[in-house]
């Protein structure tokens, strides 16, 4: 009895092969109708009149569409029925393997939940798990970060940066007279000489905080990073689970073809 193991090594090695047959007989078909044709023209010339050669040809069938299709089914058979036991094998419930995650058993699954779980880590068909975790927005690692006391945040994660306070300050221009020593002497027609001066003055008080829902970047680092982890548990649980006896399928390569091309 074969070993799931082997038909996914078998599939796997011969999956390339069979895309190209594909390929290359549909090529055969479109571009090489004369490989199929023959021809074979004879001349006896009558007594006492001049042969003509160019009236004899013989052109050889090189192929026939069924001697194409009898090669096609004798190399797509191994991949096609390995193709089909693998997935009956699956389907059966007897590929089963106990997925661990980082030590902790998750319990026991099928090779198809496995297939599916891992697909929905990696693929891209429903959505990029992976770029989804790596773009998590996350908080500044320059500043300080503490859960909020706001009554208003109560029950939700958020965080606070510490309270700044001041107050605002801002400054006037006052006018005054320098003093002039000479006024002292009598000095007549007198212009007094003007000067201004900056004062400060205080407008009030003020507080900054800011307040984030973001995670940290080791929180976002964590996340990717138990991914990567899931998706190694997986892919050794799928090889236990490929190392069980394979159920063969009845649908083979001879029936499916043996269909389509002779009826």
């Amino acid at each position: 009895m074969k070993k799931l193991n082997t038909l996914l090594a078998v599939t796997d090695a011969l999956k390339a092969k069979y895309k190209r047959m594909v390929e290359d007989f549909t090529k055969f078909f479109t571009n090489s109708q004369g490989a199929f044709l023959g021809e074979r023209n004879t001349y006896i010339p009558k007594e006492g009149t001049i042969d003509e050669p160019s009236k004899r040809k013989y052109t050889k069938v090189i192929t026939t569409v069924d001697e194409k299709i009898d090669w096609f089914l004798q190399e797509s058979k191994d991949f096609v029925d390995a193709l089909f036991s693998q997935e009956k094998t699956n389907a059966s419930g007897l590929a089963k393997a106990h997925l661990v995650v980082n030590g902790e058993d998750w319990g026991e699954f099928t090779s198809l939940e496995l297939l599916r779980l891992k697909t929905l880590l990696e693929g891209n068909d429903m959505g990029n798990l992976e770029s989804l975790l790596a773009n998590i927005p996350v908080k500044s690692d320059a500043a300080i970060w503490d859960p909020s006391t706001l009554e208003e945040h109560n029950g939700r994660r958020i965080f606070q940066s510490p309270l700044v306070s001041g107050v605002s300050k801002t400054t006037v221009k006052e006018e005054y007279i320098l003093e002039d020593p000479n006024l002292r002497h009598g000095v007549t027609n007198y212009t007094p000489q003007k000067a201004f001066r900056t004062i400060p003055q205080d407008l009030g008080d003020y507080t900054l905080q800011t307040f984030s829902g973001q995670w940290s970047q080791r929180e976002r680092a964590g996340a990717l990073k138990r991914r990567s982890d899931l998706i190694v548990a997986v892919t050794g649980a799928l090889k236990d689970c490929n190392d069980c006896v394979a159920v063969e399928s009845e649908l083979t390569a001879e029936k499916i073809y043996g269909f389509i091309f002779k009826g």
